[in-house]
C-alpha cells in the first residue's frame, strides 16, 4: 500500500492552480506542475525476483541492510519489503524484493540508485554469493488497497498474473467482488492491481493481488470460491481475462514512510 491522496490535497492543488497569474514566476508555475501534479500519477512498484538456498540468511541480511538502502533511497521509495511464496513458486527458493516508489516516473529514474551508492554497493557484496536475481520488473499500481502496513508487519497474498481484455473492465468487476467480500464477512479482504509497465514477457498483463492479514484469512477467503455469492461476484472473471500463472505467498513490509 501506497500513500492514498486525499480529497484535501487536490483541493490545495486546484487552489495552487488558481492562484496563478500573468505575473507568477516560469519557476513557480513549474513547481506547481511538475511537482503537485504528481498526486496524479501512477505508484510503480519494483521487483527483483531472486533464489536463494539459505532463505534464513538471505531474511537476516535484507533487513539489517535496509538502513544502507534508505541513505541511497531518500524520498523515492515509499515502502520495501520482501514477498516468500508458500505455493506456485516457479523456482524453489524463490523471493520477490519489492520497492515502491511514488510514481513509474520517479522509480524509472531512481531504479539504480542502490547500485550506485558506495555504501548499499558493499552491502550487497555481502549476499552476493548467496543469492541468484533471476529478474527485475516494474509495474504500475493501478489499483491500490486502503491498509497500511507497518514495518515488520507480515500479510498474506494469492496474485493471479493474467492477460485482460480490457484492464478498467476486470477493475471494475474485481471491485464488486470485493464488495460482495465485505458484505458476506471479508471486510479484512482487499484486491490490489499491478500492471506491467516494463516487465519483459509479461507485457500487457496484470497482476490481481488478493490480500489478507494472515494465510488463515486468505484460505477461509479462497475457501468461498464456491459459495453462491462468490460464484455471483466471479461469474464475469472467466470473459475478462485469461489466467498465465498464480501462487501464494506471505509479505513483510521491512520499511515505510507511513
Amino acid at each position: 500500500m501506497v500513500p492514498r491522496y486525499t480529497i484535501a490535497s487536490l483541493i490545495s492543488l486546484i487552489d495552487d492552480v488558481l492562484k496563478i497569474t500573468p505575473s507568477t514566476p516560469t519557476s513557480k508555475i513549474e513547481n506547481i506542475f511538475l511537482t503537485s501534479f504528481g498526486v496524479l500519477a501512477t505508484p510503480g512498484l519494483g521487483v527483483i525476483t531472486i533464489t536463494t538456498d539459505d532463505p534464513v540468511k538471505y531474511m537476516k541480511w535484507i533487513t539489517n541492510a535496509v538502513p544502507v538502502f534508505k541513505e541511497a533511497w531518500g524520498d523515492n521509495v515509499v515502502a520495501f519489503g520482501i514477498c516468500s511464496p508458500s505455493s506456485g513458486a516457479q523456482m524453489m527458493g524463490e523471493h520477490f524484493i519489492w520497492s515502491v516508489s511514488p510514481s513509474l516516473s520517479v522509480g524509472y529514474a531512481s531504479s539504480n540508485d542502490v547500485f550506485q551508492h558506495a555504501p548499499s554497493v558493499r552491502e550487497i557484496q555481502k549476499i552476493s554469493r548467496s543469492r541468484t536475481v533471476e529478474r527485475r520488473d516494474t509495474y504500475g499500481i493501478i489499483k491500490n488497497t486502503v491498509s497500511v502496513y507497518g514495518e515488520g508487519e507480515t500479510t498474506a497474498q494469492y496474485n493471479l498474473l493474467s492477460t485482460p481484455d480490457d484492464v478498467q473492465t476486470y477493475i471494475k468487476a474485481i471491485s464488486a467482488m470485493e464488495t460482495a467480500a465485505a458484505e458476506n464477512g471479508f471486510g479484512d479482504i482487499e484486491v490490489g492491481v499491478f500492471e506491467a509497465s516494463g516487465a519483459g514477457d509479461r507485457a500487457g498483463m496484470v497482476i490481481a493481488s488478493v490480500q489478507a492479514p494472515n494465510l488463515s484469512r486468505l484460505g477461509a477467503f479462497m475457501d468461498q470460491r464456491w459459495s453462491s455469492w462468490m460464484s455471483e461476484a466471479s461469474q464475469e472473471f472467466p470473459t475478462l481475462r485469461t489466467p498465465e500463472h498464480e501462487w501464494v505467498q506471505t509479505c513483510t513490509t521491512l520499511y515505510s514512510s507511513n
